[in-house]
């Protein structure tokens, strides 16, 4: 059974890409490249690649921000910031922000639609918006 919750360290797509990057030399490159890849899909994003984007795109806020700033308590999270430094410039920000936002835009990602079918789009949403609102703080 695969995990899946709310957070967006929760699930499967972002605890396999988190797996899969951890300890890169190259990190804030490859980081960018995967929100990148989130970013350039023209068609409706799958889920777990969505949720691989969303976890990658609230490390970068959490290490720019702060952990504390967005309320990161998640233990995964928390233990991959602490062992893989990495910059955030204005370019990851960017993309960051982009991959935030696709996650929010209704009927273009499975994410979505899966949370809104589950009946809770709004608390989904609401794990967010820390990062959000420290991106745009």
């Amino acid at each position: 059974m695969g995990a899946w919750d709310l957070g967006p360290f929760d699930n499967d797509g972002a605890l396999d890409l988190l797996g899969h990057l951890d300890g890169r030399a190259d990190l804030a490159t490859a980081l960018a490249g995967a929100l990148r890849e989130v970013l350039d899909q023209d068609d409706y994003v799958e889920g777990p690649d969505m949720a691989g984007g969303v976890a990658l795109a609230c490390l970068a806020v959490a290490r720019l921000a702060g952990a504390e700033t967005v309320a990161l308590t998640d233990p995964v999270a928390v233990r991959w910031l602490e062992t893989n430094p990495f910059e955030v410039d204005e370019e990851l920000r960017g993309l960051a922000t982009g991959v935030l936002d696709r996650a929010a835009d209704p009927g273009d990602n499975e994410l979505y639609d899966l949370w809104e079918d589950a009946g809770v789009l709004d608390k989904w949403l609401a794990t967010l918006a820390p990062y959000r609102r420290a991106l745009v703080g």
